[in-house]
């Protein structure tokens, strides 16, 4: 049998003892979404942005897509209304089961204050979400080492923030996840292509393989080679 290529390495980082919490209460939910992550092509698309347009970039909308499909085929309940008394921190969280939620962080970093912020209140007002109070809130987020639109989270700012965050504001049991790749080495992926650059609509989608090559220096952008 040939060897499995994985396409998506995970790193985690825990804040208020959500490693002991998940390991209590959470593990069973935390192997299904490791198992889910680990198991994902690398999702890419056209980027739109200035000075790169065309360039094969990190695509958030296939990402979210296909962790919401391979979730709810595990029971996983997706998209979780909001109680209306607290709408004005968004209308829905993403992903939950037993006492875990679940919140797919790919958009501008600022949405990460407000995942923190509502994860807190349900935490300290015992919502029952999935049916029974939170135990564990679980961000997932990129790593800086993809290409992706300007100003978008990643894992190692969201660390960052938390660390200060969590040291000061908040106790919620809180693990963040980041998506990585191994440099330089080929991987599949799958090509998306959309009617517009802000649409979702899908006009094909195509697997292919691909590399992500590092910078001349740490702090330059990478790049994704379509091989």
């Amino acid at each position: 049998m040939g060897e499995r290529r994985t396409a998506i390495l995970i790193e985690f980082t825990d804040f208020n003892g959500a490693s002991t919490v998940i390991s209590n209460y959470c593990s069973a939910e935390w192997n299904q979404i490791s198992s889910v992550l680990a198991a994902m092509p690398l999702h890419i698309k056209a980027s739109g942005q200035a000075g790169f347009v065309g360039n094969a970039v990190f695509d958030p909308v296939a990402t979210n897509e296909y962790i919401k499909t391979e979730l709810v085929k595990l029971g996983w309940l997706a998209k979780i209304p909001i109680p209306p008394m607290y709408r004005f921190l968004g209308t829905d969280v993403d992903f939950g089961s037993s006492g875990a939620i679940v919140e797919v962080q790919f958009s501008h970093y600022s949405f990460l204050l407000n995942n923190t912020v509502r994860s807190q209140l349900f935490f300290n007002t015992n919502t029952p979400l999935t049916g029974q109070p939170i135990r564990a809130v679980i961000i997932v987020t990129k790593s800086q080492m993809f290409p992706a639109a300007n100003s978008s989270l990643y894992y190692e700012q969201a660390v960052n923030q938390l660390t200060v965050l969590s040291a000061y504001l908040f106790n919620v049991p809180l693990r963040i996840v980041g998506l990585f790749k191994q440099n330089n080495t080929t991987v599949p992926a799958k090509l998306t292509v959309y009617s517009a650059q802000t649409s979702r609509t899908i006009v094909t989608q195509q697997e292919c393989e691909c590399q992500i090559i590092s910078g001349p220096s740490p702090r330059s952008r990478s790049s994704i080679r379509i091989m």
